[in-house]
């Protein structure tokens, strides 16, 4: 009986103890494949649209327009525009691609316009 133990109590633990290699194969579907490349693709193009600006002001053209050229003084080598948008005006700074470089922007355009925030707009172009 006690044969019988240890050989089981071996063949056990030899059988776990075994290291096996193999390949592993995965059949997929090919409309999976396609669908795949079509969610690479898209987030690639939803990354390439992403721009950051900054809004300086949103309300009237009078006040919009001061500081439309207030801003472009202050800071020449920036992008500054001045849009409509029903029944307001924005003024924006940008756009600006990473969001680091928008960000310390804002930063120094805070200590002139305190309630200036960073937007994300869908298409800035």
């Amino acid at each position: 009986m006690r044969f019988f133990i240890i050989t089981f109590l071996f063949s056990i633990s030899y059988s776990f103890s075994q290291k096996t290699e193999g390949v592993l194969k995965i059949d997929q579907d090919s409309l999976v494949s396609k669908i795949i490349e079509l969610k690479i693709k898209i987030n690639e193009e939803v990354y390439a649209s992403q721009f950051y600006s900054i809004q300086l002001y949103y309300g009237s053209y009078e006040n919009a327009k001061i500081i439309e050229s207030n801003t472009k003084k202050r800071f020449p080598e920036e992008t500054v525009r001045l849009t409509f948008e029903t029944p307001n005006y924005k003024v924006q700074m940008g756009p600006y691609r990473g969001f680091k470089k928008s960000n310390d922007l804002l930063k120094s355009v805070k200590k002139i316009y305190p309630a200036a925030f960073l937007i994300e707009p869908k298409n800035n172009l």
